[in-house]
């Protein structure tokens, strides 16, 4: 940790990958980190129930993963030998159609996303200042134009819950993704509640793992991406794929994942997955051999979701809200994590320069929308594929 501390107390409302790379930059300038969390994070890298898409397929670009090695040095080689793959050039691949098109020179950290979490969650957790409480946020508390405090339940295992506390606050940050209660909140206050943009996408998820059948010197590619752009290869169900993916995961595993536009929770099958497998490249053929392991996972994307902060004179000093909370992007482009990391950065360059975020929020605030709507109309301008 470094830099002076500007701030007493701050409150990062979410424990997932949003709010743990918050936690990390806060750290550096803040004297108190309390993170709340609703999920028990102590039994181990598993898929947590209040983040129904982690257990799909999820990469980092190479911008991101730069940004995570620095907050966190040594991550990369810790998480590799734990299971992890780097997919360095030769070792992923772009296809259209089947056909392999060019891929930049990158080196990306292939893993599951529960993995990935919980290697950034030990990190985070064990810094001198950062607490984790188990509990549920109710709302916030406000005296004039600036955030004063979060309303919580502490959780207990089996869902019991505390009478509610308040949690005095000069910062608070919401990490709680895509259906963050955080709007709701500002409205219940009287202040401005900023619109909501959306981008229709309703893409649905089937995702398998795969053991892995050849160990010996590892596999050669460890992730590929074919997008379906032109053609029509055997449909899932009667519904339309949009692409395929497949990781090769900790655990000697790979992870096979069909996009496809359509219908919500289509109940798709092994063996459709393994035949529409076998029309792609030889990649998605390999994986697909290999034993299935535990039960499919299924989940349904309808809308990209973007919440601009047009007037931020009029949003209260001290709050923020990150991640998905602020913008969740069409999840087969590949960026909610970088842009997680983009987030995270903003507020550590701006507290490094000096910036006070209890009472500069509306300045960082500024300098995140210019970063996430850049990347909201590349969204915007994408092949409409359904």
């Amino acid at each position: 940790m470094s830099g002076e501390r500007t701030v007493g107390t701050a409150c990062v409302i979410g424990g997932s990958f949003a709010g743990l790379l918050v936690a990390r930059v806060l750290a550096d300038h803040v004297g108190r980190v309390v993170v709340l969390e609703r999920d028990d994070r102590d039994h181990g890298p598993l898929p947590r129930p209040s983040v129904p898409q982690g257990r799909h397929g999820h990469f980092l670009q190479p911008a991101g993963l730069d940004l995570l090695e620095g907050w966190f040095p040594g991550l990369t080689a810790s998480a590799v030998a734990l299971g992890a793959e780097l997919a360095s050039p030769g070792r992923h691949q772009l296809y259209a159609d089947g056909v392999p098109v060019d891929f930049p020179d990158v080196t990306m950290l292939i893993a599951s996303r529960p993995f990935l979490e919980h290697q950034i969650y030990r990190r985070v957790r064990a810094l001198p200042n950062v607490e984790f409480r188990r509990a549920r946020a109710g709302g916030l508390r406000f005296r004039g134009d600036a955030v004063d405090g979060v309303a919580l339940r502490p959780v207990e295992d089996g869902g019991g819950e505390h009478p509610e506390q308040v949690l005095a606050a000069d910062v608070v940050v919401d990490a709680t993704g895509r259906n963050s209660p955080l709007f709701r909140w500002l409205g219940q206050a009287g202040f401005p509640v900023p619109a909501v943009l959306r981008h229709p996408v309703n893409i649905g998820y089937t995702t398998a793992l795969f053991a892995r059948r050849h160990t010996a010197g590892g596999p050669g590619v460890v992730c590929a991406l074919d997008q379906f752009v032109t053609s029509e290869p055997s449909r899932v169900g009667g519904d339309r794929p949009a692409g395929a993916a497949v990781y090769a995961v900790e655990g000697n595993l790979w992870q096979l994942v069909v996009m496809a536009y359509g219908r919500d929770r289509r109940q798709v099958t092994i063996d459709e997955l393994r035949a529409l497998a076998a029309a792609l490249p030889e990649v998605f053929r390999e994986a697909a051999r290999g034993r299935p392991v535990g039960e499919i996972a299924r989940y349904f994307y309808r809308a990209g979701v973007y919440r601009p902060v047009v007037d931020a004179a009029s949003f209260p000093t001290g709050l923020l809200a990150v991640g998905d909370s602020v913008a969740s992007f069409d999840p087969i482009r590949g960026q909610g994590m970088y842009s997680v990391a983009r987030q995270a950065s903003i507020i550590a360059e701006f507290m490094a320069g000096g910036g006070n975020l209890a009472t500069g929020s509306r300045d960082c605030i500024q300098a995140r929308d210019a970063v996430v709507g850049e990347l909201w109309a590349e969204t915007e301008g994408a092949l409409d594929l359904g």
